[in-house]
């Protein structure tokens, strides 16, 4: 995977406050989260835990799984780019 996967703080910024036009405090009450929280989040300093994940897909009608997917493919990413040279040398059984 070549391309940096989106972090889902990104969709939430760019998409969903723009259409919804809740703001970062709005959803962040809606979801039960501290401002903070969600600020993190939107901001990317801070990732989609399972929690937050059931609690969007409640507010925005999507799953908990589309919010942990998105952030794990950008966590696999990033591993594979921070040790992508050691797993490269690793011999497969």
């Amino acid at each position: 995977m070549n391309r940096k996967p989106s972090h889902p703080g990104a969709l939430i910024r760019n998409v969903i406050l723009p259409e919804t036009g809740l703001s970062v405090s709005s959803l962040a009450e809606r979801c039960g989260v501290a401002r903070n929280t969600m600020s993190k989040v939107v901001n990317e300093r801070g990732d989609v835990t399972g929690d937050l994940a059931i609690r969007l897909s409640r507010v925005l009608g999507s799953t908990p799984q589309f919010w942990l997917a998105m952030q794990a493919k950008l966590k696999f990413w990033q591993l594979e780019q921070k040790n992508g040279q050691i797993y490269s040398q690793m011999e497969r059984i």
